[in-house]
């Protein structure tokens, strides 16, 4: 269902069941079903409707989605574990960095806790002191339903 609410291109390689839970086993979390299911069918990649709407971000109401992160790729960056890696010092502990803007800002999806299921935008840039966390959906097929398109968003063709 969700898999396909969004096509993407330049994914990673195919994944298995067994790749996700080695993953979920390594970093100790579940991995919420509607983004194992987007995992398996896409393995991340460039979203063909890549624009969202962004809640209380002063003067930027809304963000592009570069790459959804996936697993196993030949780019190291393109991994959510090297992204859970790399930020887990500065993005809040229960978070998962699944997309990134073009910038560096993220795309998280909290993992643990009360909030767990929610898709987050987490401003690199913000100053220290100010709110760096602006929550986007409740959950990520919800989301990935309102994602939009426009003239600079990647065309994927039907093969």
């Amino acid at each position: 269902m969700m898999a396909q609410l969004v096509r993407t291109t330049e994914g990673g390689p195919s994944l298995s069941e067994d790749d996700l839970g080695s993953f979920e086993q390594r970093y100790g979390f579940k991995l919420p079903h509607t983004l194992r299911a987007f995992l398996l069918a896409t393995n991340g990649g460039r979203p063909e409707r890549d624009l969202f709407q962004i809640h209380g971000l002063k003067g930027n109401p809304r963000g592009r989605i570069h790459l959804f992160f996936g697993l196993n790729d030949s780019v190291e960056s393109c991994n959510l574990d090297w992204n859970l890696e790399v930020f887990q010092e500065r993005i809040p502990p229960g978070l998962l960095p699944i997309a990134t803007t073009e910038g560096a800002d993220k795309l998280c999806l909290s993992v643990a806790g009360a909030e767990t299921g929610k898709v987050f935008y987490w401003d690199a840039h913000a100053p220290v002191g100010e709110n760096n966390l602006h929550l986007l959906a409740d959950n990520l097929g919800a989301f990935i339903s309102a994602l939009q398109s426009d003239a600079l968003s990647p065309v994927i063709l039907k093969s």
